[in-house]
């Protein structure tokens, strides 16, 4: 209650909010690494005169897997912020550069072995300044949980809640360090990722909107978050399940592939 007390009482400030990357930690076997590129747009009401905030964000991202079913995540990131004008002020920031550090933990397979659940923390550490010397920095802290379901091996669909938690600090020129933090710090998130299982890309599409979501786009998100991120497993020991493909799904599929072959040798 202090830090969001501090917030308001000290004006307009900016906050920030790191992508999410999105590995398909359940097809990384023991020892495995994982490449991947993000990008996203971002947005935010921020301080008591709910002044909205836009990002755009670039993340490059390495996952390892000691273990099946864990994933370690560290990269680097660029984040540039602005902020409408609000009291005659007006924050238009440049890109700086953004560590993150993710960990990630899922399920096994269950109900109809399609179903999995998905846990684990995201985060970031801002550090931005502007040509006027103002700086933004601090940590933004993302836990979530979630339910997977994988209709085929060939595409997860994600669903589930995510912690949106700011300790930050601004200072100016002139200014001595003031604390920053957010209102809204729960969202709904989906995350709909498509992959290949022979060669180990990935390519996903998310989106988390908090409950104080507006329609009015007109430029950028508004208490939302889209974004796109691609990759691949670069390798390691036996995935801990094999991918999930058409057999597993249809009892008659067996027979029907056997009967496609026997009209393809009778055409011959």
């Amino acid at each position: 209650m202090g830090m969001r007390a501090l917030a308001c009482l000290t004006g307009l400030y900016l906050l920030p909010i790191q992508a999410l990357a999105a590995f398909p930690t359940e097809d990384m076997g023991s020892m495995s690494l994982g490449l991947q590129y993000g990008f996203a747009f971002r947005g935010q009401n921020i301080t008591a005169a709910a002044a909205p905030s836009h990002e755009t964000i670039h993340t490059l991202s390495l996952a390892y897997a000691p273990i099946p079913y864990l994933s370690i995540e560290a990269g680097i990131g660029l984040d540039r912020f602005d902020v409408e004008t609000s009291k005659s002020v007006r924050f238009d920031g440049e890109y700086g550069l953004s560590p993150l550090f993710g960990l990630v933990v899922k399920s096994p397979y269950f109900a109809l072995d399609f179903v999995r659940i998905a846990a684990g923390y995201r985060g970031l550490y801002l550090n931005s300044e502007d040509d006027r010397g103002y700086r933004y920095s601090g940590t933004i802290s993302s836990p979530f949980l979630g339910a997977v379901v994988s209709p085929s091996g060939f595409f997860d669909i994600e669903a589930g809640a995510r912690g949106h938690i700011v300790d930050g600090a601004m200072s100016g020129p002139s200014t001595s360090e003031q604390v920053f933090a957010n209102e809204e710090i729960l969202r709904g998130y989906a995350t709909f990722t498509v992959k290949s299982p022979t060669d180990g890309a990935f390519l996903s599409l998310d989106i988390d909107i908090s409950p104080a979501f507006t329609s009015d786009w007109a430029d950028g998100p508004r208490e939302a978050q889209v974004g796109i991120s691609f990759g691949a497993i670069l390798g390691g020991q036996a995935k801990p399940e094999p991918a999930k493909d058409a057999t597993g799904r249809f009892p008659a599929y067996s027979e029907m592939k056997e009967t496609q072959r026997k009209m393809a040798d009778e055409i011959k």
